[in-house]
């Protein structure tokens, strides 16, 4: 799968944009504010295209392909964290600690649905481990 790269060109066209927050040769950034203009718009029924050339943006240079994907990247981030955040998020792929969430505190409600999955797990395991257990015991 290949993907279409900004040229140095297009960075700096896109740039000029005041919507965009940053841009490099495979990711185009939205600011919070453009985020909220566009779903308000989106909620409304205006096409994602629509909404994109309003705002100035050139899309030839975004391509098809891209338009879909930030409608799709607004929509998640506002489906999954109520609100829309500066830049670019992280996708929550694991709690794995390559991330640096160690030097970011986590907020109440990210605290809270952490430790209800940690839960939820933990208590998957141990019912396995009660199988496991009683197996042994039956074989006995």
């Amino acid at each position: 799968m290949s993907r279409k790269l900004f040229t140095p060109e297009q960075q700096q066209l896109l740039r000029q944009n005041p919507y965009v927050y940053s841009v490099t040769d495979t990711r185009l950034t939205l600011t919070k504010e453009f985020k909220e203009l566009f779903m308000a718009a989106y909620k409304q029924g205006e096409s994602p295209r629509k909404i994109l050339e309003d705002h100035r943006f050139d899309i030839s240079v975004i391509g098809e392909r891209r338009i879909w994907g930030i409608s799709q990247h607004i929509r998640s981030e506002f489906q999954k964290y109520g609100e829309f955040h500066e830049g670019y998020v992280r996708r929550d792929t694991s709690d794995s600690a390559h991330t640096s969430s160690a030097d970011t505190p986590l907020s109440d409600a990210e605290e809270i649905r952490k430790l209800r999955h940690e839960i939820d797990y933990l208590k998957q395991e141990m019912e396995f481990l009660k199988k496991i257990s009683s197996i042994r015991t039956t074989r006995k």
